[in-house]
């Protein structure tokens, strides 16, 4: 990371030989943990700042712009130059082929920054989404949802798992960073991106599109996994409706039943095709390969003659090959539904489609942060498939090495992503940010330069 005119550096530069890197780096490992222990307070109330921010995503309208200006500020202090842009500032966005036009984007900001370092010819990207789910009613909370409440060794309020926990992660390490006076060897890229609740992608593809970089880490993970493959999927609706008017929906239970049954024989080849990725196969992904989110006849009395079912499904096959099973599923469905007076009537798109995709093999970043886990706090980290996340984005158009890193907490547990009382440990934020410091510490290896004080 570059140094700044408020932390004067030496012209006269130190290259580390070859033969005292090794020693070097023992105790340049053991300072930089040190320092951030020593300093963790100010990682945790961090945090607590961003969470204040309220930053909701509704789908079609968020509400990022707020905290994307409150980092950018943050930035700005530290002696660096913000970017603030929304996904339509970007040429060509409305006609990039995953461009979903169901969301509003024009006040949905991404902040980005450039840390210059020794060889401005390269650059490694870490990214977090600065947009949360809604909150719901507030009710259901035993904590203030932006109160960024730090009690019990936790930290409280909506996006502390998911994902500010990633941003203010690397605006404590910039600080840090910038202090400690120490200068990558290449350029740093960092963006808190908005629009990725919901199926949006559009901040990710907009830093991507604007920020091209040769390595991307996505912050947005969980339980210090890391994502070396991105599942595919979609959520959708199929419709179907009876083929003359009726005052009871109960008919359409039939129908309902016999869409799940396709389903459920799609959900089978999702399975064994994710199956045949060892990325997933130890994991739960293929056994969700499709949720049921909603079987609905009806509306209360109106629109009796209507049905859907929402799912969410995962998989490892392309578009083209999908919407060919999906048009012979409607074909099989209307020859079923037909005879029962009713028709199948349309898949309705609930979001942008996931690409499946892998990070080469031949990852030296990702080796890298493998050996900083280790270093950090002797922690195996173990590349794994993702669930639908922007990491399918940063794969596809942002660079072929792209993964993720995270702490974020299941979705099905108390306090977890999207839940109510969302939280997250300060002990495995400190360690979390300890590995990312570690990573960074060890990128001062290949040629770099530590730039020393005068």
């Amino acid at each position: 990371m570059a140094s700044l005119s408020s932390k004067k550096l030496s012209a006269n530069s130190v290259r580390i030989g070859a033969a005292s890197i090794r020693t070097f780096l023992r105790r340049e490992y053991a300072m930089i943990c040190e320092k951030i222990k020593a300093r963790k307070q100010e990682l945790f109330q961090t945090l607590s700042e961003l969470i204040q921010i309220d930053s909701q995503s509704f789908g079609a309208q968020g509400n990022e712009k707020q905290i994307a200006f409150f980092i950018g500020e943050k930035l700005r202090e530290m002696g660096y130059e913000p970017d603030l842009y929304t996904p339509l500032d970007i040429p060509g966005m409305t006609e990039h082929p995953d461009y979903w036009p169901e969301h509003d984007l024009a006040e949905r900001y991404n902040v980005s920054a450039v840390i210059p370092g020794a060889d401005h010819s390269r650059r490694i990207m870490l990214a977090a989404h600065n947009d949360t789910v809604a909150v719901g009613d507030q009710k259901n909370w035993t904590v203030d949802p932006f109160g960024g409440e730090i009690k019990d060794g936790k930290i409280w309020g909506r996006g502390a798992c998911d994902d500010k926990y990633g941003i203010a992660a690397v605006l404590f390490l910039l600080r840090l960073f910038r202090d400690e006076g120490l200068q990558l060897p290449c350029d740093l890229v960092f963006t808190a991106y908005c629009n990725e609740e919901y199926g949006g992608s559009h901040g990710a593809l907009a830093a991507c599109l604007r920020y091209p970089c040769d390595d991307v880490i996505n912050l947005d993970c969980k339980n210090f996994e890391i994502w070396s493959c991105a599942v595919g999927g979609e959520e959708l609706k199929a419709h179907i409706c009876t083929t003359q008017p009726v005052d009871d929906c109960g008919i359409l239970l039939e129908g309902l039943a016999l869409l799940k049954s396709e389903f459920l024989r799609f959900r089978q080849r999702r399975y064994d095709e994710l199956m045949a990725h060892p990325e997933y196969a130890c994991t739960a992904i293929p056994d969700s390969s499709v949720r049921f989110l909603e079987l609905r006849a009806g509306n209360s009395g109106t629109d009796l003659n209507r049905a859907h079912a929402e799912v969410c499904y995962y998989a490892a096959a392309d578009k083209p090959q999908i919407d060919r099973e999906f048009a012979e599923m409607a074909r099989r469905l209307n020859t079923q539904l037909t005879p029962l007076g009713m028709t199948f009537s349309h898949f309705e798109k609930r979001c942008r489609f996931f690409h499946f995709g892998k990070s080469e093999k031949e990852n030296p970043l990702m080796d890298k942060l493998i050996a900083a886990g280790k270093r950090a706090s002797g922690r195996e980290l173990k590349p794994c498939g993702s669930c639908q996340s922007d990491l399918s984005i940063f794969l596809k158009y942002g660079s072929p090495r792209a993964f993720s890193f995270g702490i974020g907490r299941d979705f099905g547990a108390y306090g977890g992503a999207h839940q109510t009382d969302e939280y997250i440990e300060c002990d495995r934020f400190l360690e979390f940010t300890m590995i990312l410091g570690e990573l960074l510490s060890a990128n001062l290896v290949d040629g770099f330069v530590i730039a020393k004080e005068n």
